[in-house]
């Protein structure tokens, strides 16, 4: 990681309805953990995603989701996910993410989401919004490209 690129961690308390029969956390709750880590790294920069839907009629569905299942973690505990930008594009964003127990301090999983831009109203590709891309290139600059890990 570039010691200069902004990690955003946010914070979850797993709840009953988070966890399967063997009392860990649903192994599809973490996506869930990864949609909201992007999200606030995305308003912590500035930027809201209901924005572009509504201003720029600009949704970003995934197209590429990953997840390494490290260690459990349990009802009531708390799951920091802490979130970076891999990679962007024109027209893509990658993000990468960290999840860990705020209780065991254990490292629980990682992930990457890419996303890519398109057009509300037919679903056709599309550039990201100026704005995001203003703020990509001033804080993650050395991640412009479809770069893979």
């Amino acid at each position: 990681m570039e010691p200069e690129e902004p990690i955003i961690a946010s914070h979850y308390r797993i709840l009953y309805r988070d966890i399967d029969r063997m009392g860990v956390l649903y192994y599809s709750r973490y996506l869930d953990l990864f949609e909201m880590g992007r999200t606030e790294w995305a308003r912590a920069m500035g930027w809201r995603y209901r924005d572009m839907e509504d201003r720029h009629g600009l949704i970003l569905p995934v197209t590429v989701a990953t997840c390494r299942y490290r260690a459990p973690i349990g009802f009531d505990d708390i799951a920091i996910v802490k979130t970076r930008v891999i990679a962007w594009s024109r027209a893509t964003i990658r993000y990468g993410f960290v999840l860990e127990s705020e209780e065991t301090k254990r490292h629980c999983a990682e992930g990457e989401v890419e996303l890519a831009c398109l057009r509300r109203a037919d679903f056709r590709p599309a550039p990201l919004p100026e704005d995001f891309l203003t703020i990509l290139r001033r804080v993650v600059p050395g991640r412009e490209g479809r770069k893979r890990s």
